[in-house]
């Protein structure tokens, strides 16, 4: 294997490397907005006031009126 080709190589793998890296982190990101928003959805259909629905998902307002209209359910103020 010639010096220019080794090189190119190790340079391929840190690419493939830092993909995977940012995949997992795409991964674990995603994981969280959908915990965040179940636990908005099932805080809501508890009827749980809004500041305590803000407080445990980190939502604003317009979020979560989002989120409650996609389920049909008013928010508890």
């Amino acid at each position: 294997m010639t010096v220019e080709f080794e090189s190119e190589v190790q340079e391929m793998c840190n690419l493939s490397e830092a993909l995977v890296e940012l995949g997992i982190e795409q991964g674990k990101e995603l994981g969280r907005e959908e915990r965040n928003i179940s636990m908005a959805q099932m805080m809501i259909q508890e009827r749980e006031p809004v500041e305590k629905i803000e407080r445990y998902t980190g939502y604003a307002l317009e979020k979560l009126k989002e989120i409650s209209n996609g389920i049909g359910i008013p928010l508890m103020k």
